[in-house]
């Protein structure tokens, strides 16, 4: 029985044979290694011919070489080594993979900060109506302190008029 809940998304089954033979470039790997592999993974589902194309082309004869790669004897079978450029397309895979991951991190954080954008304005409103009441009570009560002070220079200046006046009585100064 297959355990679905351990790995939820397999990856395609090339990246996982590809991956299977980078992993093991170090001593190398077989055809019948890498079907074995497959097999466990995938199971049945995956067609022999499948895999034998995916050897041929992606080991054997890689795009762009006229001739056949070399391989090394073991004592019991020929292995191969994977080109680079199946080491590229497993790193490109995984980064594929990557970006995606995090473009989705990405819209799930500016999904949280256009909503905290929108209570921080709605607050915004909501408060701003209370404080220009409170403005407004502020403005009557700075109002009503200018109206008093200019009362009181007036007064001041009244009597300060008076007792220039009285001093030049006083002094018989004032005509």
């Amino acid at each position: 029985m297959k355990n679905y809940f351990k790995n939820p998304k397999k990856e395609p089954w090339q990246i996982a044979a590809a991956r299977f033979c980078v992993e093991n470039s170090e001593g190398g790997f077989t055809q019948d290694d890498l079907n074995k592999y497959i097999k466990s993974i995938y199971g049945a589902g995956i067609n022999n011919g499948y895999l034998d194309q995916f050897y041929q082309e992606e080991i054997c004869e890689p795009a762009g070489r006229k001739y056949s790669r070399s391989y090394f004897k073991d004592e019991n079978n020929n292995r191969r080594v994977p080109p680079l450029d199946l080491v590229s397309k497993v790193t490109d895979y995984d980064e594929l993979k990557e970006a995606r991951k995090n473009s989705k991190n990405a819209f799930i954080f500016s999904l949280i900060a256009i909503t905290i954008s929108v209570i921080t304005l709605y607050t915004t409103l909501r408060l701003g109506e209370n404080q220009v009441e409170t403005s407004q009570e502020q403005i009557k009560l700075q109002n009503s302190i200018w109206n008093y002070e200019q009362m009181r220079n007036n007064r001041l200046e009244q009597r300060d008029i008076e007792w220039r006046r009285e001093d030049l009585q006083s002094q018989n100064r004032l005509l």
